[in-house]
């Protein structure tokens, strides 16, 4: 038989297997979770305090990220000791990382109950503010501090700290910047006005020679028609053409520019009424245009008639010089809604155009038919587009060769 102290020193040795399998079991699943990344620092206790050590081998792929931060970056417990900072907060404090690992935040802070009070209110989700954090020197760094609370994994909370001088830098740049656009634009805008300025004087005082040439060419025909060869007589034909085609590129320029400077009056506007008026005044002019509408509904538009009326003319005389031989000229004018948006529309069933050259249509002296088939200056489309984005506005066209051309434009006001 065994003696009592025999089996009590069995019965010891027993337990203390089990207490070694424990631990070893203890120790594997440490190590896994070394290995497997899911674990950042251990808390070990010595001499009654807890002792955090940090894993260099546990680098997950948020790490990387975490570390090139341009703010400081901080992983704490519920009671705010530090378990892990990135370099740029080491930076902030003036202290290397290594120290702040195991250290009361709040012991950061030129006044811990702020900083407690924070913790506290990011126990329950989220907090933010303002802190003098220490630096050595006697130095204190005026920060903010955003926390939240994270339900997964080891680390409890989670903090960012900005300094707010980069704040208030970046705000200036910021400042900085708008200012340059201020001036910028300021001086786009002021040549602009100086180029327009200069083309409406340039064009109106082309005027006046232009007429006089037509008007001379026409008083020598007359008068001395009879002392003058076919040959000369066709030389003064073609000169008073060509002064009167200029004379007409320069009232387009004119309207081009006054465009640009006129001021906009935006109020109600019948757009049917518009569209009749113009087409009366347009049949008018040209005597035998007999241009056709139809409406399909009267609508109201915030616009400036005048400028919207200098569009539509010119959409309706193209609709009068791009026909079919034999075809009266007619155009409709209506609207439908496209991506929540009323667009308005002018469609002619006049020659159409190719859409592979669509970019050129609104573009001044950009012209897709010969003068001789077609004669003209260039500038009408573009004096659509011009008067429709003075709106605030875009405009855009449509067109298949033999068929028409649709041309569609959006006030936004409207």
């Amino acid at each position: 038989m065994e003696s009592s102290a025999e089996l009590h020193t069995t019965e010891a040795l027993v337990a203390e297997m089990k207490e070694l399998r424990f631990r070893l079991q203890e120790a594997e699943q440490a190590i896994e979770a070394i290995r497997s990344g899911n674990v950042d620092a251990l808390i070990l206790p010595a001499d009654g305090q807890p002792l955090v050590y940090t894993l260099e081998g546990a680098e997950t792929p948020y790490r990387s990220f975490v570390e090139h931060m341009l703010e400081g970056a901080v992983a704490m417990s519920l009671d705010g000791t530090i378990l892990y900072c990135n370099r740029r907060f080491a930076e902030i404090v003036g202290v290397p990382m290594q120290k702040l690992v195991g250290k009361p935040f709040p012991d950061l802070a030129e006044n811990p109950e702020i900083a407690a009070a924070l913790l506290n209110e990011a126990q329950w989700g989220s907090s933010r503010g303002e802190l003098m954090l220490s630096k050595p020197g006697n130095c204190w760094v005026h920060t903010f501090a955003a926390l939240q609370r994270i339900l997964d994994g080891n680390t409890e909370l989670c903090m960012v700290v900005t300094e707010i001088t980069d704040i208030v830098a970046a705000r200036l740049l910021v400042s900085e910047l708008e200012v340059r656009v201020d001036e910028r634009t300021a001086a786009l805008v002021a040549k602009n006005q100086e180029l327009e300025g200069f083309t409406y004087s340039v064009s109106h005082d082309m005027r006046t020679p232009l007429r006089a040439i037509v008007g001379n060419a026409n008083i020598v025909l007359k008068e001395e028609g009879d002392r003058i060869s076919e040959s000369g007589k066709d030389q003064l034909r073609r000169l008073a053409k060509a002064a009167i085609k200029m004379a007409q590129l320069v009232d387009d320029l004119l309207q081009y520019a006054r465009l640009g400077v006129q001021e906009l009056k935006l109020q109600p506007t019948n757009l049917g009424d518009l569209a009749r008026q113009v087409a009366a005044e347009l049949n008018a002019d040209r005597g035998g245009c007999n241009l056709n509408i139809t409406l399909n509904e009267d609508q109201a538009v915030n616009c400036d008639s005048r400028i919207l009326g200098m569009a539509l003319n010119s959409l309706f005389e193209n609709a009068c010089k791009y026909i079919r031989p034999g075809q009266s000229p007619e155009v409709e004018l209506g609207s439908e809604e496209r991506s929540g948006e009323k667009v308005y529309f002018v469609r002619d069933h006049g020659i159409g155009f190719d859409m592979a050259y669509v970019h050129k249509l609104f573009v001044p002296f950009e012209r897709l038919h010969r003068d001789s088939e077609y004669p003209g200056t260039g500038i009408g489309l573009a004096n659509v587009r011009r008067a429709i984005e003075r709106h605030r506005g875009r405009v855009w066209a449509e067109g298949e060769v033999g068929v028409g051309a649709t041309f569609y434009f959006v006030l936004p006001g409207s």
